[in-house]
């Protein structure tokens, strides 16, 4: 007699559940559970960051700073000692000791470092028009630092990183694609820094100078070569337009006026050697 094996059609190893539908389910079970854990992470990290002392943020400014080739600049730390001359008296940046580098790369940029430290990029400078615009720059860096976001960006960093690395191992593909699916958020939490940080920059310039001129000039010249708002999604810093509209309401707002800038001195035309701090 031939036999013919019985089709089993349900057992506790067999599954009415099309593979697929399983497959999403799981996927989504781990970006829940990665999730909720990126999320605590990111808690505690801007909890460590706002009672982190200023003597080891400084260690980590350092470590940061000698990745750049770059030398102090006397003439922008001037203009960063009048900004703060103007910074309340219980504002959380007299915690600091701060120092401003000049490093002369073709880049429009300027960083706030852990521990006080600021660099400036002379392609920046070379954009800048007014001493007004330049002021507005530095002040923005100085939101950063009153608000610590360069610590909270770090531990948040570090947070998804030891996350991803706990649940899935360092070389699991899942673990990539969740990483990058935090990428949205980790970049939209950097966003609203970078709003939080232009909202401190107007109110020390009208601080600085009894009016706002200048704070929106330079970002609508960024804007003419911005593009769509698209490539933003995924990019650290708002569209310049969107950032030029919510400081516009920030100046509206607090009734601020706008007047005439001035020039930007000569001794900012310079470029440094550029050596090793």
């Amino acid at each position: 007699m031939k036999f013919t094996a019985r089709r089993i059609e349900e057992n506790v190893n067999v599954s009415k559940t099309h593979p697929l539908a399983e497959l999403l389910w799981l996927i989504g079970g781990l970006l829940l559970m990665a999730g909720t854990v990126f999320l605590l992470l990111g808690l505690s990290a801007d909890w460590a960051a706002s009672k982190a002392p200023v003597a080891i943020e400084s260690r980590l400014g350092a470590l940061a700073l000698n990745n750049f080739t770059a030398t102090p600049s006397p003439a922008l730390q001037s203009r960063l000692n009048a900004l703060l001359e103007r910074v309340p008296a219980d504002s959380p940046l007299h915690r600091y000791d701060f120092h401003i580098y000049r490093s002369d790369v073709d880049e429009v940029n300027a960083l706030a470092l852990p521990g006080g430290n600021i660099l400036v990029f002379s392609g920046l400078l070379s954009r800048l028009e007014s001493e007004n615009e330049l002021s507005m720059v530095l002040a923005h860096e100085l939101g950063h630092f009153a608000h610590r976001d360069h610590l909270r960006g770090l531990g948040r960093g570090l947070g998804a990183a030891v996350a991803v690395n706990l649940l899935l191992g360092p070389d699991s593909a899942a673990g990539s694609l969740i990483s990058k699916a935090f990428l949205s958020f980790q970049v939209k939490y950097s966003q609203t820094q970078e709003s939080a940080a232009d909202r401190f920059a107007v109110d020390l310039l009208n601080e600085r100078y009894g009016h706002v001129g200048g704070a929106t000039t330079f970002f609508s010249r960024l804007a003419q070569n911005a593009g769509s708002r698209v490539p933003y999604i995924l990019a650290s810093h708002p569209h310049p337009l969107d950032r030029i509209a919510a400081m516009k309401r920030r100046i509206a707002s607090r009734n601020y006026s706008v007047n005439a800038t001035a020039p930007l001195s000569l001794d900012l035309q310079e470029p440094n050697s550029p050596v090793k701090p």
